[in-house]
């Protein structure tokens, strides 16, 4: 490939038909919010937007999308979101097809277009009940068990092993004490006896 150079990349637009969603859409939202995600999207608009369709009663289903770069911000809008809203949640994994075209640099090239399929991620999310049928379903405020019921975090496992290891006697000031005390004449309370001068002295 040294005498061809990498031009541009073109991804296949997808549709909503095309939305691995066709059994757990409800019947009454097929007019969802689709809110399609790239790498250089700023996540604070986007959340700003779908919030706004949401409580204005636009939209009680959307779908977030991204493929590539944009699967990272993806998932960061969906758990954004979920903070403020109790959503019902699918997510699915599947690949999108990207031609990578190569122009040539030499007379007599011809361009080279190379066909890609890179991973892409939808997530449904939707203020209605899904039916439970659905695999891969989640209800409001069941994505994690680290919170607890009472809104406080739940105690880590670095945080019991600092205690654990707090409970242990700490043996090693002792003993340095002990030495010291053992090798300075100074600190000894007992009294030796003074020997009493010669008659000749």
């Amino acid at each position: 490939m040294m005498h061809y150079r990498k031009a541009e990349n073109v991804e296949r637009d997808l549709s909503k038909s095309e939305l691995p969603f066709d059994d757990c859409v409800p019947k009454t939202q097929k007019d969802f919010l689709w809110m399609q995600v790239k790498g250089g999207t700023k996540v604070s608009n986007v959340i700003e937007y779908a919030q706004a369709a949401l409580n204005k009663g636009e939209h009680r289903c959307l779908v977030w999308s991204g493929s590539g770069g944009g699967v990272v911000k993806t998932i960061s809008c969906a758990e954004v979101l979920k903070r403020t809203h109790p959503l019902y949640q699918v997510t699915r994994m599947a690949y999108n097809s990207v031609e990578e075209h190569w122009k040539p640099q030499m007379d007599g090239l011809e361009e080279i277009i190379v066909n890609r399929q890179i991973p892409s991620i939808h997530i449904l999310m939707s203020l209605d009940e899904l039916p439970e049928s659905v695999q891969g379903v989640q209800k409001p405020n069941t994505t994690s068990d680290y919170w607890q019921d009472n809104g406080t975090p739940a105690r880590t496992q670095p945080r019991q092993h600092q205690q654990g290891a707090a409970s242990r006697p700490n043996k090693r000031p002792r003993y340095g004490r002990n030495k010291q005390q053992q090798g300075n004449p100074e600190r000894s309370t007992e009294q030796l006896p003074v020997p009493a001068p010669s008659p000749g002295q």
